[in-house]
């Protein structure tokens, strides 16, 4: 089949997508399940880890620097915590 047209490749430019402020994305009740890991020397479970890494590290610091938080993620437990599954907090707070 021959086409009386020429047919051209069109580029289609994406329009850019949104971020959402880091505050609206971060939802420390994802969290939970590192409680006891946090506040004792309980290890992490499985679900505490994947949690965890699923956190962006502005979301962590967040929380680090939140009066209310930072008593429970600001601490050696919760370091000794994303140290054990992989996900380190960040430093740059």
């Amino acid at each position: 089949m021959v086409s009386l047209f020429p047919v051209e490749a069109v580029e289609v430019a994406e329009a850019p997508v949104a971020e959402a402020p880091v505050a609206e994305s971060c939802n420390v009740m994802e969290l939970v399940p590192c409680a006891d890991a946090f506040t004792s020397i309980t290890p992490p479970s499985p679900e505490c880890c994947q949690r965890l890494k699923e956190q962006p590290p502005p979301c962590i610091c967040l929380y680090m620097n939140d009066p209310t938080l930072k008593g429970f993620i600001n601490t050696p437990n919760a370091k000794m915590v994303s140290d054990t599954c992989g996900s380190p907090m960040p430093n740059n707070c």
